[in-house]
């Protein structure tokens, strides 16, 4: 059984939180609306005509009106992630951090400063230490940008808040309009959120970059630390307006224009990143067939951060794990344990991107490119057989057998090993497309597509013909 947690559970949305989303959205209304106009214009430029005929021939037969309309339900219907490790050693990156066991105690989704607090309710019975000295000039990119990007107060004391104030802040989520099969990063963990989104969508507020990215490279906030390239920091003047979930149009030319990074002494295109992101996008067609990522593009989504506490299981769909850090592992076994407490599906991803840097925070080789869009079902959870899914007589023999046998040699296994172990997965399993307006209409109700038929996977709430009747509205 999961230990009592040490704190109380906080407000769904706390007075802090509800006030900073409505000063943001008041802003992000003004702002949308005054981009709307440049972002028609861009529509209808002829450089952003030949993007549509290359990457997205059916896109290109809507008029730019009619383009920005569909975009919006996209950007609405998208996968939005965060990644966690199920275990602390598996983050790859610093501070503390969200995971299973805090999921089991508490029931919701702790942020990094409520991870801190409780860390250090559990180890130091008496005050905490006192924090490492910090370099010249150094300053923490997250809290700067939450403070002054997002608009949250400052801790009373930086290096500890309180619950009480650890409970305004935000989790850091990013949206998969890229339909990686990951959802986020694994830079950030081996699992992945994927929330509900009409629980989610009053709590979003909208950043066009990876803040902590911005901080970092635009603001030099990291000492010591050199980027491996650099944002088009003019594209997000200061004072930085956020969106929101109704009111976003500003923040789709400015994403596209921060990351037009400096090459050999020029930048890229601007109608080339529209091209690399509406390729990957729903907008691009048949998910089985969408190009090839690289590592940097992985790192291109919006920073939609969660100003709330989301609840268990209410605020979550379902889960991912990553294929080979988790895959015939006890770690493997906590998520699945995790998903099955509280009744969630969980899908398996082949992240491979990430394989060659064990510890780092980065890949090696931002410009090598993967696949990254499969997926497939774990037949032995009870939230994946709640599914309207037809899963292979023998799915779940295959499935556990598969596991033992990468148990018994995941330790020595080559990266080829991997590639057949997960050809293995796949093969025998059902395998699911991300979910999108134009496939399930945006319905909470479905995981994704299956990726043969386009059929849409659904959760069977209440009796077994709602979730078939909300496929045959959306099939048929």
């Amino acid at each position: 059984a999961a230990a009592a947690p040490k704190f109380p559970l906080p407000p769904l949305r706390t007075a802090v939180q509800l006030a900073t989303s409505a000063r943001r959205g008041a802003e992000a209304k003004v702002a949308s609306e005054a981009a709307t106009p440049h972002v028609l214009a861009f529509f209808a430029s002829e450089g952003f005509a030949e993007v549509l005929r290359d990457c997205c021939p059916e896109a290109a037969k809507l008029s730019p009106g009619a383009l920005l309309e569909s975009l919006r339900a996209e950007v609405r219907a998208a996968e939005y992630a965060h990644a966690f490790p199920v275990a602390t050693h598996a983050a790859h990156t610093g501070g503390h951090h969200f995971n299973v066991k805090l999921g089991e105690e508490y029931k919701f989704l702790l942020n990094s400063y409520q991870a801190e607090v409780d860390y250090d309710a559990t180890n130091h019975s008496g005050p905490s230490p006192a924090p490492p000295p910090r370099p010249k000039n150094f300053t923490d990119p997250g809290p700067l940008a939450e403070e002054q990007i997002f608009g949250l107060p400052p801790f009373a004391n930086e290096s500890k808040p309180t619950w009480a104030e650890a409970s305004d802040r935000m989790n850091y989520v990013a949206q998969n309009m890229r339909r990686l099969n990951f959802g986020s990063v694994p830079t950030f963990g081996d699992a992945t959120f994927i929330f509900d989104n009409d629980y989610i969508k009053d709590m979003i507020l909208t950043a066009p970059v990876d803040t902590g990215l911005w901080e970092m490279v635009c603001n030099h906030t990291n000492v010591g630390w050199t980027p491996p390239f650099k944002f088009n920091c003019p594209a997000w003047p200061q004072p930085q307006t956020l969106g929101t979930w109704d009111h976003f149009d500003h923040t789709i030319l400015t994403n596209l224009d921060v990351w037009r990074l400096k090459r050999n002494g020029s930048r890229t295109s601007i109608y080339e990143e529209a091209r690399r992101f509406l390729a990957r996008s729903p907008l691009g067609g048949d998910y089985a067939k969408v190009p090839n990522v690289t590592s940097l593009d992985v790192f291109k989504y919006w920073e939609t951060n969660i100003a709330g506490n989301v609840r268990f299981p209410e605020g979550v769909r379902f889960l991912i794990g990553s294929f080979v850090p988790l895959f015939g592992t006890e770690d493997g076994r906590t998520l699945q344990t995790f998903a099955q407490t509280f009744g969630w599906p969980l899908v398996w991803a082949f992240t491979e991107f990430m394989e060659a840097k064990d510890s780092s925070s980065a890949p090696a080789d931002l410009n090598q490119s993967y696949a990254l869009n499969e997926r497939a079902v774990d037949p032995t959870m009870d939230g994946s057989l709640a599914l309207n899914a037809t899963f292979p007589a023998d799915a779940k023999a295959s499935f556990n057998a598969l596991w033992a046998s990468v148990e018994e040699r995941r330790v020595n296994a080559t990266h080829g090993q991997w590639i057949e172990w997960w050809k293995t997965l796949a093969g025998s399993q059902v395998r699911v497309a991300p979910s999108t307006a134009s496939s399930c209409g945006g319905s909470q109700l479905c995981i994704g597509s299956e990726l043969k038929s386009g059929t849409c996977v659904c959760k069977m709430k209440g009796d077994a013909g709602q979730a078939s009747a909300v496929t045959m509205a959306i099939v048929v």
